[in-house]
This record gives structure tokens, C-alpha cells and sequence, in this order.
């Protein structure tokens, strides 16, 4: 009797197992990760600046688990349902634009064959600054890693305050002229309807969120294309959660 009863549980657990797998498998061909860093630095006391040996484990991960990183405008047509994706892709993003990018992360991104994109803050593109990432740094940067791709985080519009919809249509077509971008990730992940319609009407196609208080979760092909999700990767991140961010269908 007892034997059979343990047969019957591990049947069930098995069968439990596979509908789990299944469910998993199924769902994620409906959902991108989409990884949000910030600094990169060899060692950190910042838990938005994520140290290079963690940084390097993370793609080694991506790498052993299969994944593919999209670049936006495949992003966009997985979005608009105009193209497949492999199952296992996954969307890298930078943002602000900080020169440790280019000395630390970019050279490990291109050695892992991984493509990312850099939300950049406009307003450091003509100054010399060695904190971020100026328009020669990009332009060599361009040169160099083909695989890194660069997007709007505004030019100036890093603050709180309140942006109405001529503050935000003129800064837009601003970054327009620095970087040729149809995509922009909002500061602190901050939007409203005024917001989106400047964007809209500034010819930008996609706007990504972020920030306390916002959703961390995979983004779904259902997602408004201006109010896409993005996940939160931080220094103190365990690499059992950065997994679970990857394969759990949320």
C-alpha cells in the first residue's frame, strides 16, 4: 500500500513538473527580459553600480542558458507582432550613459557576442566630463562595438519636476538631432498622457519605465508600447534571483 502510494506521488510530482516546464515554456515565447543597468565599476558600495566580476557572471549565465540579446528594432517587431524571437532573448540596457560603460561593460558584451543599448543623457554630449560618455566617446564607441546601439534618456530632463507637453516635445526633437533614436527610456520611469503624446508626435516609437515604485517584471507582447517594463539589476543581487528574473514568467 505504501508503495503504491509513493508511486502515485512521484507520478503526480513528475506529471506536476512537465505542466510547470510547459507553462514556463509557453509564456515566456510572450514575455522579453528586460535587463536595466546603470554603472559598471571593478569594485562598488553603489547598489545601482554593479562591479565588473558580477557584471562578467551574469553574461556568462546568459550565455549557458541560451539566451539571445534583441537589439530594439528587433524588439519592436517581436512587439508589433511582425516577427518571431528565439525563445530564450533577452533586451540589455544602459542607462544615463556613463563612461565606466565603455571601460568595463562594452568590451565584455562583445566578447560574449551580446548587444546592448545605451539610454543616454543628452545633455553630456558636448562636454568634457569623465564621469559620461561625450559624442567623440560615442562615435568611437559606434566604431568599435557595432553592438552597442544608442537610444534617448532626454537631453535635459533628469529632474523631478513637472514636464508639460512643449517642455518634453522640444527637448525630444533636441536629442533627435544628437542621436538618431525613434526610442527613449523615461528618467526615474516618470510618464504621463501628455507625456507620451509629445513622444508620439516627435516621431518615437517605444518608451521604456523604470524606478521605485514602478513594475519590475518582464516586458509582454501585450504591454503598451509606451509603458514598457524593464527589470532592475543591482549590485546585491544574487545570482539564484537573477536566474528566477530570467526563466519565471513574470
Amino acid at each position: 500500500m505504501k508503495l503504491k502510494v509513493l508511486l502515485v506521488f512521484l507520478i503526480v510530482s513528475i506529471a506536476s513538473i512537465f505542466v510547470l516546464i510547459f507553462i514556463i515554456y509557453f509564456e515566456n515565447k510572450n514575455m522579453v527580459p528586460i535587463l536595466t543597468y546603470h554603472s559598471v565599476e571593478p569594485s562598488s558600495n553603489n547598489d545601482l553600480t554593479v562591479e565588473v566580476s558580477k557584471f562578467e557572471r551574469q553574461l556568462k549565465m546568459l550565455k549557458k542558458l541560451g539566451y539571445k540579446t534583441l537589439s530594439l528594432d528587433q524588439f519592436l517587431c517581436w512587439k508589433n507582432g511582425e516577427c518571431d524571437k528565439p525563445n530564450h532573448s533577452v533586451l540589455i540596457t544602459f542607462d544615463d550613459g556613463y563612461l565606466n560603460n565603455y571601460e568595463y561593460a562594452f568590451k565584455l558584451l562583445k566578447e560574449y557576442d551580446f548587444n546592448a543599448v545605451v539610454f543616454y543623457l543628452g545633455i553630456n554630449y558636448d562636454k568634457e566630463n569623465t564621469n559620461y560618455m561625450n559624442i567623440k566617446d560615442i562615435l568611437k564607441i559606434k566604431k568599435e562595438y557595432p553592438n552597442i546601439e544608442f537610444a534617448s534618456h532626454t537631453f535635459n530632463l533628469h529632474n523631478r519636476e513637472m514636464k508639460n507637453y512643449e517642455v518634453v516635445k522640444s527637448d525630444s526633437d533636441k536629442m533627435k538631432s544628437i542621436i538618431d533614436t525613434k526610442h527613449l527610456a523615461y528618467p526615474y520611469g516618470e510618464y504621463d498622457s501628455e507625456y507620451i503624446r509629445a513622444l508620439k508626435d516627435s516621431g518615437y516609437e517605444m518608451a521604456f519605465t523604470f524606478g521605485p515604485g514602478k513594475e519590475h517584471r518582464k516586458a509582454r507582447l501585450t504591454d503598451d508600447n509606451y509603458k514598457i517594463p524593464r527589470l532592475n539589476i543591482s549590485n546585491n543581487m544574487p545570482m539564484w534571483k537573477f536566474v528566477l528574473r530570467l526563466l519565471l514568467p513574470i
